[in-house]
């Protein structure tokens, strides 16, 4: 599904080059889930930005391959990488409120995905249904600028009460009857294909009320909710191919769990390929098939979950083990990867 050979990028500083990765070699097959393990700063996020080419100005990729299905997608142009990125390979990014537009609503973000590579699709189902395409003839302004109002409204109701001038309060309290007579006249409008297949795609993250999600903007959403999110817009493009990158370093353990029950069923029935990015061999454990370790922009081993688990080879796969927490009153010692400096 996804090879990379000879990888290497370099960032370019104040203080001169510096090499992010130095020969990167991994492959991911179709099917399987491959977690890219190593400690912050080894590169395992930069090898990804590397291989889409998210990388920032700074930052060059200046020497390796990249395939994908067996095409070479290292130099290609932005036209088709737009064509590849949410359409072929998704991505879950490390903190998703920082990767949600603040200014969109759930519903234009994931619908600007289902627009750019679901066309056809869309298309189809307005057809189908004899309903409107992108937009429904519904009126409505957004979530927060109704609740103002409403609460506006209610606020000079009742301080008019209060004063004994109802008149006063009558202009609010008609501005209520006119928004729920708006709502009762329009529940009967279909929604547009768009706002449908939103709506599917909230609801195969499992996340409750999508018609609500879908009009919400991402600071009203919980962690775990905007990480559900972001797990449908990497999906809404029927990719084949998703790269997780640390996606539940921000949430608590209880939703860490949720989100990668989450992604292993949607990768087993969707039969998708999954790059795991992480710094927590346990989440290797239970994720993973087969999982590389990353140290200082190389690979240093690679290996099935079970092997490299049982019979590390490489001294710094063995230091990252032995940093497993472990039961007892024995205060673990951080070990020294200076030990490891030249791989």
């Amino acid at each position: 599904m996804l090879e990379i050979k000879d990888l290497k990028t370099n960032f370019n500083t104040y203080d001169g080059v510096v090499k992010a990765l130095d020969g990167v070699n991994l492959s991911v097959k179709d099917g399987e889930i491959f977690g890219l393990v190593g400690e912050t700063g080894s590169g395992k996020s930069v090898t990804c930005y590397s291989a889409l080419q998210l990388l920032p100005k700074t930052g060059e990729v200046v020497e390796g391959t990249v395939l994908l299905n067996g095409e070479d997608i290292t130099y290609v142009s932005e036209r088709r990488l737009r064509e590849i990125r949410g359409g072929e390979v998704g991505i879950i990014f490390q903190d998703p409120l920082s990767a949600l537009n603040p200014v969109m609503t759930i519903n234009e973000q994931i619908g600007e995905v289902l627009t750019l590579h679901q066309d056809k699709e869309l298309r189809q189902k307005a057809s189908d249904n004899d309903i409107p395409v992108y937009t429904s003839k519904k009126f409505s302004f957004s979530p927060g600028i109704e609740f103002t109002v409403l609460a506006i409204c209610i606020s000079f109701i009742s301080l008019f009460a209060m004063l004994g001038q109802f008149s006063f309060g009558l202009p609010f309290f008609f501005v209520i009857v006119l928004m729920l007579l708006r709502d009762y006249l329009q529940q009967d409008i279909p929604d547009s294909a768009l706002d449908i297949m939103v709506m599917e795609s909230l609801d195969k993250v499992k996340l409750p009320n999508p018609r609500q999600i879908a009009s919400s903007y991402p600071h009203e959403l919980s962690g775990g909710m905007q990480q559900r999110v972001m797990i449908a817009m990497a999906l809404a493009g029927k990719a084949k191919m998703l790269i997780a990158d640390e996606p539940t370093t921000a949430l608590d353990v209880t939703i860490q769990a949720q989100i990668l029950q989450l992604i292993k069923d949607i990768q087993k029935e969707e039969n998708m390929s999954v790059l795991l990015i992480t710094h927590d061999l346990g989440v290797v454990a239970e994720t993973c098939e087969r999982v590389a370790v990353m140290y200082k922009g190389k690979i240093v081993e690679e290996n099935t979950v079970n092997n490299i688990f049982k019979n590390p080879q490489h001294p710094y796969t063995k230091a990252l083990l032995n940093a497993i927490p472990k039961g007892g009153k024995e205060r673990l010692k951080v070990p020294d990867t200076g030990e490891y400096g030249s791989i």
